[in-house]
């Protein structure tokens, strides 16, 4: 059986990775939080610590290694993002590890949408800004890695966190404004989990790969279909608005063009509408 290190392993979307790595020995490392499952070999490791991570490296043999950690949740967090990058990619480079780096569409800046995978990064604000300097470390010490870029990432079984967000403010009549001019490509975690399962074991697909859901939605839209399907009213109290309007420096349009991830992947990365269709929004 082949082995697999785990970054990030306690966060929504390393949850999933877990429950749908049944084909891989994993390793699963962890900050703080180790992760709920049982049956995985879990691994405090501080990825800000490279003695430590290419030590977790050589000691875990893994024939991939699929790098989640590291969110917008914390100052703590974003600052951890490059020299996380660095370290994990030294050691893939290092010990010849296939490396699966998880970035994010915010290394664009919404202006010039439809953006290709090779289209040139231009992020806005602090996360976006780390993430583009993360990708940019690892594909000049690990060529050979691929980089995928989610849009939102949501799921309902657990809500992932800004659905979260939207619900409680549903349910308890607090203010909450979704942008209309703000566009997504929102991925179905359960999708983005089978996708970077799959490319961990296809070596030959490496660069960036943007990998948004097949549907562009602004925020208000994709707020409003994930209400519906919580039996949830919007009430007068969730509005809608623009991002220009808000003063707010944010990426307005992030449409990804999926051409490469279509050609590349056996895994469908859906669109919100067909996976709600389907009826399957659990593992």
């Amino acid at each position: 059986m082949k082995r697999l290190l785990l970054t990030g392993s306690s966060g929504y979307l390393g949850q999933r990775l877990l429950a749908a790595a049944g084909a891989w020995r994993v390793v699963a490392t962890y900050h703080s939080r180790p992760p709920a499952s049982a049956e995985v070999e879990a691994l405090a490791l501080d990825l800000r610590d490279g003695p430590a991570v290419r030590a977790a490296v050589r000691a875990a043999r893994p024939d991939v290694i699929v790098h989640t950690a590291c969110s917008n949740r914390s100052p703590e967090q974003i600052q951890a993002i490059r020299p996380a990058a660095r370290h994990l990619a030294e050691a893939a480079a290092e010990l010849g590890v296939r490396l699966v780096h998880v970035s994010t569409d915010l290394v664009f800046d919404g202006e010039q949408a439809p953006y290709s995978d090779f289209a040139p990064r231009r992020p806005l604000g602090d996360y976006g800004t780390a993430k583009a300097e993360a990708e940019a470390v690892v594909s000049a010490l690990c060529p050979a890695a691929v980089l995928v870029r989610p849009s939102l990432i949501w799921g309902l079984t657990p809500l992932d966190h800004q659905t979260r967000w939207l619900a409680e403010a549903a349910r308890a009549g607090r203010p909450a404004t979704l942008f209309t001019d703000e566009i997504r490509c929102p991925v179905f975690v359960d999708d983005l989990a089978a996708a970077l399962l799959e490319l961990a074991g296809r070596p030959e697909v490496s660069g960036p790969l943007n990998a948004g859901g097949a549907q562009a939605l602004s925020r208000w839209e994709f707020g409003q279909r994930l209400l519906a399907v919580l039996g949830l009213s919007a009430g007068a109290h969730i509005t809608a608005g623009t991002t220009r309007a808000s003063g707010l420096i944010r990426a307005r349009d992030l449409t990804l063009a999926a051409g490469r991830a279509q050609r590349e992947l056996r895994t469908p990365l859906r669109g919100v509408d067909e996976v709600l269709a389907a009826g399957h929004t659990h593992v």
